[in-house]
């Protein structure tokens, strides 16, 4: 019988741990998708809150405890790293960990860092490493995601014409989500042109345009709303797609014959594509597990020009 991985988590708080639990019908948090997968055992955390600390373990079970990273990577012996810890403690993190040799796995929350200049000095860093590495854009891992990319880059649903998409906080914080998918289903992303923005304290919000390698659209960040709303309509020659809730429900319209009008043609609701994204973390565990070496290497680029591309949109606004 084969050895569980051992794993710890940096930060254990929302993402980390404490946005689900163990009861909870999805798998929100990383602490759950280590609990639920069958190669996995969480052996240690670091978390420097003591609340989150409590929290954490009257949910998870006990494990160990470390209140600075480097403390934890010196004193466990892990086989995977998570790191879920604020976005401007990544890069230090990812630097320690690089050198620590019996890490085999390493999945790393969004945004991968803060800065461009952040992004500079790790990304050589992460490409050269023989580790394997994924930055957690979580619908890349989903396979409901992965079913549709295919059935788009099969030309199933004929030509792609448009897209548009509306989400909150920030290009960077959550905007990186929906260029993720973009990329995804349309190949790499070639520019983002600003329309109407706002610069907000360490990302930007407002409108912009989106040219894909095979398709082109608008994207809204919307700051001003009391609730979070993320939402992408695709639309196609032979069909349009709506993905609503997050990515938790796509809707599939065909263009039929219209019964009023001859020669012209309405889109008609379909079905509902089946979905997975309720355990979102699991699936990012477990393609980061099984995913071959070279396709998380690909991957892990691709998500880093995502990366780079933001932050040449967000440094040209802020020297404006």
């Amino acid at each position: 019988m084969q050895q569980p991985l051992l794993c710890a988590i940096i930060g254990a708080g929302s993402i980390g741990g404490l946005i689900d639990s163990p009861q909870s019908p999805n798998i929100a948090s990383h602490a759950h998708a280590i609990t639920k997968h069958p190669l996995c055992k969480l052996v240690a955390i670091c978390e420097p809150h003591h609340a989150n600390q409590e929290e954490f373990i009257k949910r998870w079970g006990q494990v160990n405890v470390y209140e600075s990273d480097e403390e934890l990577l010196q004193k466990e012996k892990i086989d995977l790293l998570i790191i879920a810890s604020p976005t401007p403690f990544h890069n230090a993190t990812l630097q320690k960990a690089l050198h620590v040799k019996k890490i085999s796995y390493i999945l790393c929350e969004k945004p991968l860092v803060a800065t461009s200049d952040a992004l500079k000095q790790i990304k050589p860093l992460l490409l050269q490493s023989k580790k394997k590495i994924l930055i957690n854009l979580i619908r890349t891992f989903d396979p409901s995601f992965q079913s549709l990319a295919k059935d788009i880059q099969d030309g199933i649903f004929g030509k792609a014409l448009h897209f548009q998409g509306i989400f909150t906080k920030g290009l960077l914080h959550n905007g990186i989500h929906m260029l993720g998918i973009l990329a995804h289903f349309f190949g790499k992303i070639e520019s983002i042109e600003s329309l109407h923005v706002k610069i907000l304290q360490d990302d930007i919000s407002g409108d912009f345009k989106l040219t894909c390698k095979d398709a082109s659209g608008l994207l809204s960040c919307m700051e001003n709303l009391p609730y979070s709303d993320f939402e992408l309509t695709l639309w196609f020659e032979n069909a349009k797609v709506e993905i609503l809730e997050g990515g938790a429900k796509i809707n599939l319209f065909a263009k039929k014959p219209s019964t009023l009008y001859e020669g012209y043609f309405n889109l008609e609701f379909e079905k509902t594509l089946p979905n997975t994204l309720q355990s979102y973390a699991l699936n990012s565990l477990d393609f980061l597990l099984h995913s071959p070496q070279t396709e998380a290497k690909e991957i892990l680029e691709k998500h880093i020009m995502i990366h780079e591309t933001i932050f040449e949109t967000l440094d040209k606004e802020k020297q404006r």
